[in-house]
């Protein structure tokens, strides 16, 4: 694969058929992959040799390793570390961020050997090493934690709309600030919810807070298929369709616009898999919920009537 087109794919400039031609090479042989890896390498030094490069070029990260399904995306997120982790230095701390591509998720280890998932188009910023009275994180998407207890180092996770604070626990967070969605599920231990350092809310084992006409609620979780999305999985039990399409918005990082004001009202229940995509998931739906759909591709916008 000639080194220009491989560039051209990184400044985010390629067309349609360009990209399902690099697409289709990678797949062909495990020398192709570690040659696009490294191609993507020397590619990254030259923008950090050239500051002034890194402000006109448009990169193009996300679309590496939505091609690249499973563990493989986890393993090659974690060990490319110059492509998808970089440094934001300041006084205090030294701080990585992760920035998890559509349809994909990502399995890390922090320092402190909390275990977290982070689930598509989600941003995750962590200091690489936790100051000595707490342990902060900062969170825009959804991740899911399962934290090393410690009662006199807090965890905390700052998302947009409230932070959350334990000292160990298994909790769920979907905190999408472009969405303005705000959820935190909690399996084990216990968190609580504050808001400019006002504590709203606590939470018990199988309870979630969610927000609702502008107030935090608690409620009791009744479907942990939602949380399927740790393998894998996208699940829906009994919802209609528009909430569907938000799910759909949030993991694919697309836009869906409904033409239609007689939205079909049935619900569904079922599964799919993040790696077969959206049209996919579309095209299932439409078995079992009436409705038609185009994408544009120029713009990727995904149009139902």
């Amino acid at each position: 694969m000639k080194r220009e087109l491989l560039y051209k794919f990184f400044e985010g400039k390629t067309s349609p058929e360009e990209e399902k031609n690099i697409r289709v090479w990678m797949e062909m042989s495990e020398s192709n992959l570690n040659s696009f890896m490294q191609t993507r390498k020397e590619y990254d030094l030259q923008l950090l040799s050239n500051p002034k490069a890194l402000n006109n070029k448009k990169i193009n990260n996300k679309a590496i390793l939505t091609w690249i399904p499973g563990v493989a995306a986890v393993i090659i997120v974690l060990i490319v570390g110059g492509i998808y982790l970089y440094n934001l230095n300041n006084k205090v701390e030294q701080y990585n961020t992760i920035l998890v591509p559509a349809g994909q998720r990502i399995n890390l280890i922090l320092s402190d050997n909390t275990n977290l998932w982070l689930n598509a188009n989600t941003k995750f910023r962590y200091p690489t090493e936790f100051s000595k009275d707490n342990r902060t994180v900062y969170l825009d998407g959804e991740a899911y934690f399962e934290v090393s207890e410690n009662k006199n180092k807090p965890f905390i996770v700052k998302t947009f709309n409230g932070d959350i604070h334990v000292t160990g626990t298994t909790f769920n967070v979907e905190a999408y600030s472009e969405f303005n969605s705000f959820e935190t599920s909690l399996f084990e231990g216990g968190v609580d919810i504050f808001k400019e350092e006002t504590k709203l809310v606590s939470l018990k084992p199988n309870e979630f807070s969610f927000i609702k006409n502008g107030k935090l609620l608690i409620s009791n979780i009744t479907d942990t298929d939602h949380y399927l999305w740790r393998e894998g999985l996208i699940a829906f039990n009994n919802r209609n369709l528009e909430d569907i399409l938000l799910t759909l918005e949030k993991y694919f990082d697309v836009d869906i616009q409904v033409n239609s004001s007689n939205l079909p009202q049935h619900t569904y229940t079922g599964k799919f898999r993040q790696s077969d995509g959206i049209e996919y998931a579309l095209r299932v739906l439409q078995k079992s919920i009436s409705f038609n759909y185009e994408r544009d591709d120029d713009t990727s916008i995904i149009y139902i009537n």
